[in-house]
């Protein structure tokens, strides 16, 4: 199938999800295929959740994104089939010929698949988020294939002066960091729009206390798989310091892998309606 075809596809998708939005079934046709997509010969719908942080597999990339990101159907759809093999392309021809015609709710579902299934190196990801920053108020990046530049968001904020640039899009609402580097510097200039985040397996700690400032909107906030909250006086450390209560919307939070107090807890639910649920 060549790339003609593969965006033919897509543009195809694109206009039924726009029918669907609609409630629409205008120029829908009432012929449904009679065959199904093949398989990618390595796509595996039986594979196991690991126990372990150690074996970085699709499995345990969708299991450790599981408390942010959608879970993704078992058999991937023909969107993201196209997309897995659009985004096969070398760099060049994929950023320059293909990203351009992609609309953020397909550069979203692709950054989704390949986070799982084969994280993009940075050419290919960073031109997917461009020029909002972002796909469709997400930003995913998986390690050691894609890295965060330290001043990445202070860049994304500085005001464009191009006339074609779309001033409407939606701010980034979800961040999902995994085995990515997060400075400090970085941590303090997140965006205040964030309101879903996962910082899974972080190489080095860093100053949680420091978050309920910057992300003052989080309802859901994942930190699960960090060595450096595994180990009791390690995590009591960076846990304790933070003041829960400034994150009053708060309604999830993961840790699974971490060394959770029972003081924590309670610390974490004083003055609230609705306890946090605290995923382990």
């Amino acid at each position: 199938m060549s790339v003609n075809d593969l965006l033919h596809t897509l543009r195809g998708e694109q206009f039924r999800h726009a029918q669907n939005l609609r409630r629409s079934r205008t120029h829908v046709s009432s012929s449904l295929p009679r065959t199904l997509p093949a398989l990618p010969i390595d796509f595996d719908t039986d594979e196991r959740i690991p126990s372990t942080t150690a074996a970085q597999t699709p499995a345990w990339r969708s299991h450790a994104l599981s408390l942010v990101i959608p879970a993704l159907p078992g058999v991937p759809t023909l969107t993201n089939l196209c997309l897995r093999v659009l985004a096969s392309l070398p760099a060049h021809e994929f950023t320059h010929d293909i990203v351009p015609w992609l609309p953020p709710h397909l550069r979203r579902d692709l950054v989704r698949h390949t986070a799982i299934h084969a994280p993009l190196g940075d050419a290919k990801l960073w031109a997917l988020y461009e020029p909002d920053g972002h796909a469709d108020t997400e930003l995913i990046v998986v390690s050691p294939q894609a890295t965060l530049s330290n001043d990445y968001f202070i860049r994304s904020a500085t005001p464009r002066s191009d006339w074609d640039t779309d001033s409407s899009a939606e701010p980034l609402g979800t961040l999902v960091l995994v085995s990515t580097y997060l400075a400090t510097s970085t941590l303090l200039s997140l965006p205040p729009t964030i309101t879903r985040m996962a910082l899974v397996n972080l190489p080095a700690a860093i100053p949680l206390h420091r978050l309920p400032n910057t992300c003052p909107l989080l309802v859901v906030l994942d930190l699960s798989y960090n060595s450096w909250l595994s180990v009791v006086e390690e995590s009591e450390k960076a846990l304790e310091w933070v003041e829960w209560k400034r994150w009053s919307k708060l309604s999830i939070l993961g840790l699974r892998g971490c060394a959770v107090s029972s003081t924590l807890i309670g610390k974490l639910n004083t003055g609230r309606w609705d306890d946090v649920e605290v995923v382990q």
